[in-house]
């Protein structure tokens, strides 16, 4: 890696810095360096800016050469975004002032700004490079459950006729059905398949709330604890009084931050748990807006929280707690999380990726109360744990949505319209969910012996209810 001169204004080494991939042509090598030397001239009225662009350019060099990101794209993303005062006039809508930008941790974080620069074209399904690093959960491949021999289906065909059609008219990617230990249908449309890894998006969010048995159970901490106990950066501040019940059942609290537009980098918290390289830094950065217990809402941080109290009781990584406890004793293949940074911390609030065979052994193993193959591989009574409403919201436990009581449409931010539309009450009492962003969901059954997976994109007339009650209306005596 070539050194950066000590001496900012050295135009050569910052041209090096943001040099053109090996086997350019003349013509891409020719453009690359009079971009720079456009941009090393905008730049030269902002010392502070041209550092971070320099730190900005050696960290893209040492990516893999298949990650190397465009120059000009990096250049040019520096010149926007970190304009300095002078310009402010040509500054777009939504970008900070000089003085907010440089107080922003997102300033001096390569990692993030190498994310920016290569944001994916489908935000649903990302390219495999945009989950770099992976934090692979290691499995223990076995065979998948066996398929219904066909007439013997314990599914009547014209149901999973019916279901088969009604998911691919809702943009899914991916059906899997399995009734009393058997595949009943397994169907996949678009680019996916079997045993690809793919995204379960906000599924993710139920995983951590499952380990934190293993916790309890160990003795390592109990669900009414202080956080502060696990997070001694809070010891004395008010946002350790959160309980660790509290964060899993989503009422910890904890600010839920107004969307605001990917351009709007700075104060941006959201943006910054997705995107920083310092995911533990950007969870604690969220402030307290309501009494704990007193508010339902799904803060993205909460599942971030609540990993770090994970880690911290059990003195263990949660994809090796993941890999170890669960993902190898049920037959699963490899699976990731996405590292904040090289060595770094998982990122649990959204995007595991593992593939919908997989998915779908987990929800086997939620819908069984944590049994599979006759073990018992989560502890015993933890799935009922999970299961139970909370006091603040009868229709979400601790990481499980849940079908009954009958709503139209279960919010995921109290007194906030949208979230999970359903037309009819399900046909089971029972019904349990883990579900995520574009309605992929897991549903659960465990009255009926039924696990339903369906992956896919979100659309406008999406409805809960029907699949579930497809199946079930279909089911054989």
């Amino acid at each position: 890696m070539t050194k950066p001169a000590s001496d900012l204004h050295t135009r050569p080494d910052f041209c090096v810095i943001f040099a053109p991939p090996s086997g350019a042509t003349m013509k891409q090598k020719s453009s690359v360096n009079n971009s720079c030397r456009f941009v090393y001239r905008m730049l030269m009225a902002d010392r502070l800016t041209l550092r971070v662009v320099q730190k900005i350019g050696q960290f893209n060099l040492a990516m893999k050469p298949a990650m190397n990101v465009s120059p000009l794209i990096l250049a040019t993303a520096a010149l926007l975004l970190f304009a300095p005062s002078s310009h402010a006039a040509e500054v777009p809508p939504g970008i900070a002032d000089p003085d907010t930008a440089l107080s922003d941790p997102i300033y001096h974080d390569p990692v993030f700004w190498w994310r920016m620069s290569s944001l994916p074209k489908d935000v649903f399904e990302p390219d495999p490079y945009f989950y770099w690093p992976p934090a692979v959960i290691k499995g223990a491949p076995g065979p998948f459950l066996p398929a219904a021999t066909t007439g013997k289906e314990t599914v009547t065909p014209k149901a999973l006729e019916a279901a088969s059609a009604w998911a691919q008219s809702h943009e899914s990617s991916a059906l899997v059905v399995i009734h009393r230990g058997k595949v009943q249908l397994e169907q996949y449309w678009k680019t996916v398949s079997a045993n690809q890894l793919t995204n379960g998006r906000a599924i993710t969010r139920s995983v951590t709330p499952m380990l934190l048995g293993f916790a309890v159970a160990d003795g390592n901490l109990k669900l009414d604890d202080p956080i502060s106990q696990y997070i001694t950066e809070w010891r004395n501040d008010q946002r350790g009084q959160i309980t660790v019940r509290q964060l899993a059942q989503n009422v910890s609290g904890l600010e839920v931050t107004e969307p605001l537009p990917v351009t709007q980098v700075y104060g941006n918290k959201d943006l910054c748990l997705a995107y920083c390289g310092d995911v533990v830094r950007a969870a604690l950065n969220y402030d307290h807006t309501n009494p704990p217990g007193t508010r339902f809402e799904v803060a993205q941080e909460n599942t971030q929280l609540l990993a770090l109290v994970i880690e911290r009781a059990m003195d263990v990584p949660v994809q090796q707690l993941l890999s170890e406890r669960v993902w190898k004793k049920i037959g699963a293949s490899d699976a990731a999380f996405q590292f904040d940074r090289p060595n770094g911390t998982a990122r649990v609030m959204c995007c595991m990726r593992a593939t919908p065979r997989d998915w779908a052994r987990f929800g086997v193993l939620v819908m069984q109360n944590g049994r599979w193959n006759g073990q018992q591989v989560l502890p015993k009574g933890w799935v009922e744990t999970m299961a139970t409403p909370s006091a603040r919201n009868p229709s979400f436990g601790l990481g499980l949505w849940l079908g009954s009581p009958y709503v139209a449409s279960r919010s995921y931010f109290e007194g906030k319209p949208g979230g999970m539309p359903q037309s009819e009450p399900f046909l089971a009492d029972d019904v349990r969910m883990m579900e995520g962003g574009g309605f992929r969901t897991v549903y659960m059954v465990p009255s009926r012996d039924l696990m339903i997976l369906r992956l896919g994109q979100q659309v406008s007339d999406w409805d809960h209810a029907a699949l579930v009650n497809t199946v079930i209306r279909g089911m054989k005596r």
